[in-house]
């Protein structure tokens, strides 16, 4: 009783504190761009020998006023390195490399083609009984394909995340109700159109049904420009569904 009273408690000072950001957000922001975007995308996951897994998603994504539809795909490899730790959420070490093809659909402008090959190292540390982080560093090219033009850029990430679990057993399984929050920043270290975030910042709620299916609900801010010689003046609210298969 004691826990789920304070389950209750936890997610409505998230879902306060949440709220609060966006009316602050909104409030200062008047005199600048604000689009909505609306994000939908499906991610696998295959597990294989010696701790490597494939992985990756598909989605497409929209934003209003409506002006273009964005479809993608990014397969990716991971490969789990395991520290020994005397908690039962040992810290991890994973080393991530994929390729992302992403095709914008305009209405006004011609359509833009971008692939980016990216790789990237993450830690999973420090983790708690109900509550983990991580760090995941990376690295993307940024090849572009935009009114007839090949462009050449290469853009850094930085994202610190974090997992709040709830945990409640039923009918001989778990069902899992967690909190997954981050920030995430972006820095342009060659110039590339495709460069537009400066920083992103994501709470959501996601539920867990078994072992080979989760979903997530997030409400993001992204601070961003249109161009490369434009201030970043251009603020997204993100809303986003999120559908997670284990294949094994």
């Amino acid at each position: 009783m004691l826990f789920k009273n304070l389950k209750r408690v936890i997610i409505n000072l998230l879902l306060l504190c949440t709220t609060q950001l966006f009316a602050q957000l909104d409030e200062g922001i008047e005199d600048e761009l604000v689009d909505y975007q609306y994000w939908i995308d499906y991610n696998v996951n295959i597990n294989i020998k010696n701790n490597f897994s494939l992985y990756g998603d598909t989605g497409f994504r929209i934003i209003s006023p409506y002006i273009w539809t964005r479809y993608y795909i990014r397969p990716a490899v991971r490969y789990t390195h395991k520290l020994k730790a005397k908690s039962k959420k040992a810290l991890e070490i994973i080393y991530h490399f994929g390729i992302g093809t992403f095709f914008t659909n305009y209405n006004d402008i011609p359509n833009h083609l971008e692939i980016r090959p990216f790789r990237g190292v993450q830690l999973r540390w420090p983790n708690f009984k109900y509550i983990s982080f991580s760090h995941y560093a990376r690295l993307e090219q940024q090849i572009d394909y935009f009114n007839n033009n090949w462009d050449f850029g290469l853009r850094a990430r930085y994202m610190l995340a974090g997992t709040f679990e709830f945990y409640k057993t039923r009918d001989n399984f778990i069902d899992q109700i967690y909190i997954p929050f981050s920030v995430e920043l972006f820095w342009n270290l060659d110039k590339s159109q495709a460069f537009n975030d400066v920083v992103r910042i994501t709470p959501g709620i996601g539920y867990i049904a078994n072992p080979k299916w989760r979903f997530e609900l997030s409400l993001s801010y992204h601070r961003r420009k249109f161009e490369l010689e434009d201030e970043f003046n251009t603020n997204d609210i993100v809303f986003r569904l999120r559908v997670f298969q284990n294949l094994n």
